[in-house]
């Protein structure tokens, strides 16, 4: 059983509060404001030592608090594990990870996915939300690329400080070279993964409309952009657009632009699915990761997904949540009290229901 329990202490409006979850589906149920979100908040502090809703984790302190501590227990691959975190308004977040009484890096622990708001717009959103998606999974299974990609990006900074400086064009140069040839390697890696990711990806869809289900998604592909023109090498597409990057004030060519599109039947899938076909679309694509990881990693699941039944009727909600009940991970859902999610809910055998 992985996550197994966690307590609160003066976290955003829970002042002492614990919460105990099983290994499978844990639905938390509440009014909006009751504090659904801030649970997951609460992980993904705990787990990364980030929020998602705050630039600071010390926004998290109570109002009426000088400090917050978030601790919880479990069990991965048969050990114990302890995670604690602690933060003040006059120190520095302190964290505890520990896994059979051992210090043990966060890297090691889940690979933690967040469905959130934000995220159901990485089918017709900025490409930001799709890269970051996409870049959690590449790093979590070949951590080499990060570095590479950690390399590229403090050279990219470098050539884009000269083009806010105005310097000229031999001093450029010297930037734009060294960033071509990391640029070149991480395009590679890149690409080479989206291949796999693809492949998981659409080998996953095909299996669930096999079985009668989400038929609207049918000959669905990815596409894949590697940040400048197809036909060019990365060396001269930096040079053609120095003009531009210049008048911008930073590189708009390279592997940091790195995109890639859902179509179905050769159509965007923005212009072809409903805004709840889109939703569904996008938590099956959380969900497919599972084969992926299973076949490239050995590493636990944490999936949490806010608010699962927003812009999703009766029967496409219902369709997810069989779906979601067939994943073998620890998943931790929120959704607002309602006719339909409670119609929903009959159809789940297997879960746990937190009321907040």
């Amino acid at each position: 059983m992985p996550l197994q329990r966690l307590h609160l202490k003066n976290f955003r409006l829970f002042q002492d509060k614990i919460f105990t979850f099983s290994d499978g589906i844990n639905l938390i149920l509440g009014e909006n404001g009751s504090g659904k979100t801030t649970v997951l908040e609460s992980l993904n502090v705990l787990l990364t030592g980030n929020s998602f809703r705050a630039k600071e984790t010390k926004e998290c302190i109570h109002s009426d608090k000088e400090f917050y501590n978030v601790s919880a227990k479990g069990i991965i691959k048969g050990k114990t594990l302890s995670l604690f975190i602690e933060n003040s308004h006059n120190k520095r977040l302190f964290s505890k990870r520990m896994l059979d009484e051992l210090p043990v890096k966060k890297e090691e622990l889940y690979f933690l996915q967040v469905v959130l708001a934000k995220n159901l717009k990485m089918i017709d959103g900025e490409p930001d939300i799709r890269r970051e998606f996409f870049n959690d999974l590449m790093f979590h299974v070949k951590p080499e690329i990060k570095q590479l990609n950690n390399a590229y990006q403090k050279v990219l900074k470098q050539r884009n400080r000269s083009l806010k400086k105005k310097l000229s064009s031999s001093e450029v140069a010297l930037w734009s070279e060294e960033l071509a040839v990391l640029g070149l390697k991480l395009s590679l890696e890149q690409y080479n993964f989206f291949k796999v990711f693809k492949e998981h990806t659409l080998e996953s869809m095909e299996k669930n409309i096999a079985n009668g289900s989400f038929d609207y998604l049918d000959k669905l592909s990815l596409t894949f952009s590697k940040g400048w023109e197809r036909s060019k090498k990365l060396e001269e597409s930096l040079l053609e657009s120095l003009d531009r990057d210049m008048a911008l004030g930073y590189t708009s060519k390279g592997p940091h632009r790195m995109d890639f599109t859902f179509t179905v039947e050769n159509k965007k899938a923005s212009s072809n699915l409903s805004r709840g076909q889109i939703k569904i679309l996008i938590l099956l694509v959380f969900l497919s990761t599972k084969s992926l990881l299973e076949d490239l990693v050995d590493t636990e699941i944490l999936l949490m997904i806010d608010d699962l039944g927003s812009e999703l009727d009766l029967n496409n909600l219902t369709s997810i949540v069989m779906k979601i009940l067939e994943s073998e991970n620890q998943v931790i859902l929120t959704g607002i009290e309602g006719e339909e999610m409670h119609k929903s809910l009959k159809k789940m055998t297997n879960f746990t229901q937190i009321n907040i």
